[in-house]
């Protein structure tokens, strides 16, 4: 099995190379990446219902999902941002291919015309690598928009845990089950990684932009300045099961950034008139923050 797409590409593209010798030159990339549908999956990501976005999870990890297909739609009905089709944009175009051993065990009928439920999956690695890099884009312009990712910092900054809460959780629900899928990273590792994705994409205007930070007795998880540098907070994080308080998790949080000293070698910078221990706790796609102001 080849995918003719591809062949054509690589031909077109390493040809020169072979004619001339020239064969340490010869690769192969995703010659899909950039393709109109591509366009078309980064534009609708923006309008992924929560349904949604449990599908596209359950692409990215290799599972099939379901929906019904429209075998009379074009590109104009995608402005209307319709669910299934999208999905069938997707199949038509080669991003999905029918899985027909779940349609089999689902007794669904291979004749489109009387049956429109149909599974699909992602076929191989090079078009999983586009949903990716889609979803990763949208990610860092959903972050960028409006300032969003450094509102936040301010806000952790001045003590606005709700104002944190609240666009962490939106973003959690959007983003936290594919943006680094089928990771085998402890889950606070998980969480760690979604924070730095926001924060560095406003690193330029913070000061002394720190992960993994060791301080006191220990390492803080995430530190950083207001860019004058009269500012600064200490952010630790919690991951807890559904049936446990985010609350309380976060609040103990706090409490290890006093007991191991994170902060003692801020408390040292005279210019820093204001600290904030900040506790993060994660279950799942949601979030509970809590703030302390240590001076």
């Amino acid at each position: 099995m080849f995918c003719p797409w591809d062949v054509v590409k690589f031909v077109r593209k390493n040809f020169d190379f072979k004619q001339s010798g020239e064969l340490s030159e010869i690769e192969t990339g995703n010659y899909w990446n950039g393709s109109t549908s591509d366009n078309s999956l980064s534009d609708y990501i923006g309008y992924l219902t929560d349904n949604d976005n449990q599908k596209m999870q359950n692409l990215v990890d290799g599972k099939s999902i379901s929906f019904n297909l429209n075998e009379s739609m074009n590109y104009d009905t995608l402005s209307e941002h319709n669910s299934d089709d999208f999905w069938s944009l997707l199949l038509h175009t080669g991003y999905l291919t029918l899985d027909w051993e779940k349609s089999d065990d689902e007794e669904l009928s291979k004749d489109h015309s009387t049956n429109k439920n149909v599974f699909a999956r992602i076929p191989n690695l090079e078009i999983l690598d586009c949903f990716d890099s889609n979803i990763k884009a949208r990610f860092s312009n959903v972050v960028k928009k409006d300032n969003l990712a450094l509102n936040m910092a301010n806000a952790l900054l001045e003590g606005n845990f709700d104002f944190v809460q609240d666009k962490l959780g939106s973003l959690l629900r959007s983003f936290v089950s594919v943006r680094d899928t089928a990771t085998k990273a402890p889950h606070e590792n998980y969480y760690h990684g979604f924070l730095n994705g926001i924060f560095t994409n406003c690193k330029d205007n913070l000061g002394k932009y720190r992960s993994n930070y060791e301080a006191g007795d220990g390492y803080a998880d995430i530190t950083f300045n207001n860019l004058g540098g009269t500012k600064s907070c200490v952010i630790e994080i919690k991951v807890c099961k559904e049936k446990e308080s985010r609350a309380k998790k976060a609040n103990e949080a706090i409490e290890q950034i006093l007991e191991k000293h994170y902060a003692d070698t801020i408390f040292e910078d005279e210019n820093i008139t204001c600290v904030n221990a900040v506790g993060i706790a994660f279950s799942g796609k949601n979030c509970a923050v809590s703030v302390k102001k240590l001076k």
